[in-house]
């Protein structure tokens, strides 16, 4: 199983609605050169989004240029907004992926979120035990592992766009 974690592209100013703030312009064209570069490498099978405006936008845009190749589920996850715990996180998306797929290993799964919960995720993951990565704004890592459990995955991959 591939679980393809992305942080989102540049949003606009922080504010008091911080679940409302969109991708800027130059946001959407991050998230745009992500989407193109992560499936011309893969097809994917599910993508998984926070509910806050910047994630969900993110993740439509990989959607739609996913849609172009494939047909992924696009499920919305209330627990992966940014300072939710990272170990709920993963088991949330452990349950949906074993709803969908049961225990199918040759699946492709993007998980569209924020820091810091990107990060603490990968970190849970992987199996180098290494503290959690910063991600660049609309980056992807690929995390690889039969079993989504801590410990368990190697990072493949890692592609970051244009930063501002």
């Amino acid at each position: 199983m591939k679980l393809i974690f992305i942080r989102h592209g540049q949003a606009a100013a922080y504010c008091a609605d911080d679940a409302g703030r969109d991708l800027t312009e130059f946001g959407q064209a991050q998230a745009n050169q992500t989407a193109t570069h992560l499936t011309e490498r893969y097809s994917l099978d599910m993508i998984i989004a926070s509910p806050f405006n910047r994630a969900d936008q993110t993740a439509k845009i990989l959607q739609n240029i996913a849609d172009n190749k494939e047909n992924p589920t696009f499920i919305t996850l209330d627990s992966i907004t940014p300072d939710d715990d990272p170990v709920a996180g993963v088991a949330d998306i452990e349950r949906i992926i074993t709803s969908h797929y049961g225990h199918e290993h040759d699946k492709v799964i993007a998980v569209v979120c924020h820091m810091p919960i990107v990060a603490r995720m990968v970190a849970y993951l992987d199996a180098d035990g290494l503290p959690p990565p910063m991600f660049d704004l609309a980056e992807y890592r690929v995390m690889t592992a039969d079993v989504i459990a801590q410990g368990l995955a190697r990072q493949s991959e890692r592609f970051s766009p244009v930063q501002p």
